[in-house]
């Protein structure tokens, strides 16, 4: 398996409030690039207050450049080394974050509105304090096989992920030791091109042939003895 190390990766702490909603869709605080344990770098709380609870949240979001990649793309995992402090059951979620290319640092306004909540990379588990293997789902695997860049936030599952405030105080965290590279493995086919020394058939040029006799270009290997 290839493996891409992390080109970016850092945490957001939300807006604590007695409103759901509030706490889910605003930002507070940024913490880009940190290298050592972070906890919690994912989090829903809700905390027991005068009638009402105060919720909570922090979300880890990660970038990897992935443009070099033309081949197809299966069994993708994310890899990254947890700590003591765990208590939690986390998601992977698309988004957008870093201004979608790598091109930005991290900011309090990629909290929510970089997050698409309807596409799930990977449906959830519990946070171990070892290295947390996550494999993604097909859905994953096109979007790191077809885009230039990977961008994902892990939030807490039920609560953050599933929209749902809890009707009673609970407190989910978990750490996550940015000391060590988190990486993204993945196993890549190489992409079929057609023969490699043809230029040109019956005067068209090569780049402008989709298919020959009704066989995909890519798929054929010799043409009247070119290969």
């Amino acid at each position: 398996m290839a493996t891409i190390n992390a080109s970016k990766a850092g945490y957001i702490n939300g807006q604590s409030s007695t409103t759901f909603a509030t706490a889910r869709q605003n930002g507070s605080s940024v913490v880009s690039a940190p290298t050592n344990v972070q906890h919690p770098a994912i989090r829903y709380q809700a905390t027991s207050g005068r009638g009402s609870l105060t919720h909570a949240i922090s979300r880890t979001f990660l970038y990897f450049d992935t443009s070099g990649l033309t081949g197809t793309i299966s069994d993708a995992s994310l890899n990254i080394e947890g700590d003591s402090n765990h208590n939690i059951d986390v998601a992977v979620l698309k988004s957008t974050a870093f201004g979608g290319d790598g091109g930005t640092a991290l900011a309090t306004s990629d909290f929510f509105s970089t997050i698409d909540f309807s596409t799930t990379y990977f449906a959830g588990q519990d946070w171990v304090p070892v290295t947390n293997n996550l494999d993604l789902n097909s859905t994953a695997n096109a979007d790191i096989q077809n885009n230039d860049a990977f961008i994902c936030a892990l939030v807490q599952k039920d609560n953050d992920g599933g929209n749902t405030a809890a009707t009673s105080a609970t407190s989910e965290r978990g750490s996550i030791d940015f000391g060590t590279t988190i990486t993204l493995t993945y196993t890549e086919a190489s992409a079929a091109s057609g023969p490699a020394n043809l230029t040109s058939y019956n005067g068209i040029a090569k780049a402008s042939i989709t298919s020959i006799n009704g066989i995909a270009i890519a798929n054929v290997t010799t043409l009247n003895g070119i290969s």
